[in-house]
C-alpha cells in the first residue's frame, strides 16, 4: 500500500437511514506533502482534483493535485511549495480559469506579511512544471485590505475578485472587496471596489464571492450589521455607471442565525443559500435561504437549525447543489471521540411540500477517516461522487482527502 493511501472503504448509515460509501483518497504527511487541508477542492476539465494545505510550524504551505488512476486509486502530486514571500497560511482552496490556471490567496506572507493573491500556471501548457506568480501583496496600510481568508473568483475577461478580512480605508478597517486586472505590460493592478466601514454594512468577510448573471457580486460579512446583535450580513455589490454600490440583503439578529463565514450559492430560480456558524434556535448555526421579492427585498427562511452535538453544528463551509436540487455541506460537531464531535457531511433534501429534510451522509470518527471537515464539498462532472477535505485524521493524523458516493 502506498504511503498516504487507504484501501479500506467504510460503509456508514445516515440519520435518514440511507447509506453512503465513504473512502479516503489521500492521507497527508507533513513532510513533504503538506498537512491540515482547510480549504475545499476544485476539479479541472480532465477530472483531476486540486487543493491547498496551510503551512505553519514546521510545515510548508503547498498546492497539490490528485489524479484518478486505475483501480479507483488517486495519485498525489505536490505541485508547489510556497515561500514566505509568496504566501503562508493557505486556508482557502483554489479556483481554476478556463485555461486551467489556479488562483488562490494566502492569509499571511508576501512582501508585507499581510497576505497575497497568487496564480499557479503551466507555461507552456504541455510542460510538467508549474510557475507561481504573486499577483498582489497586500500592503497593510490604510488604503489596502489585509489578511484575505477566502479564495477568489475569476470573470470571463480574466479579472480576479475577492475579499479581505481586515484593512481598508482609515476609519473603516472592516475589510475590502477587491478586483485585480491584468494590464498590457503584464502587471496586475488592484482596485478596491468596496471598503467595509465596520458598522451596519457589515465587516470582516471570511467568504468567497459569487456572480449573478449580470456580473453583480454577492457575499457575506461575519460581523456588525447593527444592533442589537452585530451578527453579520448578506450583501450585494451592484455594478453601476458610477461604480459599485453595496446593498445589505439581510442583517442577522441571532435567533435567525449569526456569524455567516461561508460563501453563498444560487439556485436556478435566483434564490440564495448559505449558512451561519452560530445562532438560530439552538445556538449551533443554521442553513438559510434568501428569496427575492417583488418589492426588491429578500425574504429570509431558515431551512435547518443545527441541534447540539449529534448531527453536527457550527457549519463553516459553503453549500453545494446536486443535479436534483439537494444541498450538501459540512459541519463540525457530531458524535465521536473528538472534543465536541469530529464533524459530519450532511444533505438537505427538498420535499414535495417545500420542506427540507436533513440527513447525515458521514460522521467522522478520527479513526482513519478524518476529523474537522472545514472545506466545502464538490461534485465530479457525473454528479455521482462528492469530494472534500478534513484537517485531521487519516493514517498520520494530518488530514485527508475523501470521497463520498451518496
Amino acid at each position: 500500500m502506498k504511503r498516504g493511501l487507504l484501501a479500506a472503504v467504510l460503509l456508514i448509515a445516515s440519520s435518514a437511514h440511507a447509506s453512503s460509501t465513504f473512502k479516503v483518497l489521500h492521507s497527508f504527511h507533513c513532510d513533504p506533502s503538506g498537512c491540515g487541508p482547510n480549504g475545499g477542492l476544485a476539479f479541472d476539465a480532465a477530472g483531476n482534483l486540486y487543493g491547498t494545505t496551510p503551512g505553519g510550524g514546521d510545515a510548508d504551505a503547498t498546492i497539490f493535485r490528485l489524479a484518478p488512476s486505475s483501480g479507483g486509486r488517486w495519485t498525489y502530486s505536490l505541485l508547489r511549495t510556497l515561500t514566505l514571500s509568496e504566501g503562508s497560511s493557505l486556508v482557502a482552496g483554489v479556483t481554476l480559469d478556463s485555461a486551467g490556471n489556479l488562483y488562490s490567496t494566502s492569509e499571511n506572507g508576501g512582501a508585507h506579511d499581510s497576505g497575497t493573491v497568487f496564480e499557479l500556471s503551466r507555461r507552456p501548457l504541455t510542460a510538467e512544471g508549474w510557475t507561481l506568480e504573486v499577483l498582489h501583496s497586500f500592503l497593510n496600510n490604510n488604503r489596502d485590505g489585509t489578511d484575505p481568508f477566502a479564495g477568489v473568483i475569476v470573470d470571463k475577461a480574466g479579472n480576479v475578485y475577492g475579499t479581505t478580512r481586515d484593512g481598508g480605508a482609515e476609519g473603516a478597517a472592516g475589510g475590502v472587496v477587491f478586483e485585480l486586472t491584468l494590464g498590457k505590460g503584464g502587471d496586475w493592478a488592484e482596485k478596491i471596489l468596496y471598503g467595509f466601514p465596520a458598522n451596519r454594512d457589515g465587516c470582516c468577510s471570511y467568504a468567497e464571492l459569487i456572480f449573478d448573471g449580470a456580473g453583480n457580486l454577492y457575499g457575506t460579512a461575519a460581523g456588525d450589521g447593527g444592533p442589537p446583535c452585530y451578527c453579520g450580513v448578506v450583501f450585494e455589490l451592484r455594478h453601476t455607471s458610477t461604480g459599485w454600490k453595496e446593498t445589505v440583503l439581510h442583517r442577522f439578529q441571532g435567533p435567525d442565525g449569526s456569524t455567516p463565514i461561508t460563501g453563498l450559492v444560487f439556485d436556478a430560480k435566483g434564490n440564495l443559500y448559505g449558512t451561519t456558524q452560530v445562532g438560530g434556535a439552538n445556538g449551533e448555526g443554521t442553513v438559510f435561504q434568501l428569496t427575492p421579492t417583488t418589492d426588491g427585498r429578500w425574504k429570509h427562511t431558515i431551512l435547518y437549525d443545527f441541534p447540539q452535538f449529534r448531527n453536527g453544528g457550527g457549519p463553516v463551509s459553503t453549500l453545494a447543489f446536486d443535479k436534483s436540487g439537494n444541498l450538501y455541506g459540512t459541519a463540525a460537531g457530531g458524535t465521536g471521540p473528538c472534543s465536541g464531535g469530529c464533524g459530519v457531511v450532511y444533505k438537505l433534501t427538498l420535499g414535495s411540500k417545500g420542506k427540507w429534510t436533513y440527513s447525515v451522509l458521514h460522521r467522522f470518527t478520527d479513526k482513519g477517516d478524518g476529523a474537522e471537515p472545514n472545506g466545502a464539498v464538490v461534485f465530479d462532472k457525473t454528479g455521482t461522487h462528492l469530494y472534500g477535505t478534513a484537517i485531521f485524521g487519516g493514517t498520520y493524523n494530518q488530514g485527508v482527502v475523501y470521497e463520498i458516493t451518496p
